[in-house]
């Protein structure tokens, strides 16, 4: 079945509303929003001088006290707005891939429940947040601490990320709603977020990381592009 097929079959009457088109649409408008308000706070908090994951305890403490900046605050407050965009984009997307997949889709739920993983990290993982609050007066090894307990929680999402994308992919191999190679790509970016949570203190993980996101920012462009009707059964 191709995926003019998937995308493009309708049984609806001519000018209806395809609310599975809308969905298509909307999930993807939220895709990429949700990308450039994860990534611009992100880039911005690492000018201060963000230490690799091995800092020692100097390192940790200076970057921390630099973070207690006001505007470092509002950086870290559109995260979370941006982790709840991540939950819309994830949760459009499952519903897409499981009309896509048919009954059982249980490889749809398992990218949707491994998914929401993420975003729950970015809203509930506030070590780096709360140490940065106190400022200079957060002691040295308690700011070491709460850096350590940041990094080894947002590794830990890592193994959540790249559930999502084997799932993903799975569904995408099988049903090739996007083409067979950004199956292929999502289930070697997953892969390799799994991988790289054993060897998490070196860069490695950067490689998978941003083939992971560059996959969400294509998928949302082919969901937004997507010009046919879901309104038939695939």
């Amino acid at each position: 079945m191709t995926e003019e097929t998937l995308l493009g079959g309708s049984i609806a009457p001519a000018g209806a509303v395809d609310p599975w088109a809308r969905l298509s649409r909307a999930t993807g408008i939220i895709g990429l929003s949700t990308f450039v308000l994860i990534f611009t706070p992100i880039i911005a908090i690492s000018t201060l001088g963000e230490p690799p994951f091995t800092a020692t305890t100097d390192q940790a403490h200076t970057f921390l006290v630099n973070a207690s900046a006001t505007w470092v605050g509002v950086a870290m407050a559109a995260l979370t707005v941006a982790a709840i965009g991540l939950i819309w984009f994830v949760v459009g997307l499952s519903l897409l891939l499981a009309r896509a997949e048919g009954n059982p889709p249980w490889r749809s739920v398992a990218a949707l429940v491994t998914g929401v993983l993420l975003p729950a990290n970015l809203l509930l993982n506030a070590s780096w947040g709360a140490a940065a609050y106190r400022g200079a007066g957060t002691e040295p090894g308690l700011a070491r601490y709460a850096f350590d307990v940041g990094n080894l929680g947002f590794a830990n999402a890592w193994v959540a990320m790249g559930s999502f994308a084997v799932a993903c992919g799975w569904v995408v191999l099988l049903t090739r709603l996007f083409g067979r190679w950004l199956g292929w790509w999502a289930i070697v970016a997953g892969v390799g977020l799994v991988l790289a949570r054993f060897v998490w203190t070196s860069e490695f993980w950067l490689a998978p990381y941003f083939l992971f996101w560059i996959w969400i920012v294509v998928v949302s462009v082919q969901l937004i592009r997507a010009k046919a009707r879901w309104g038939g059964q695939p």
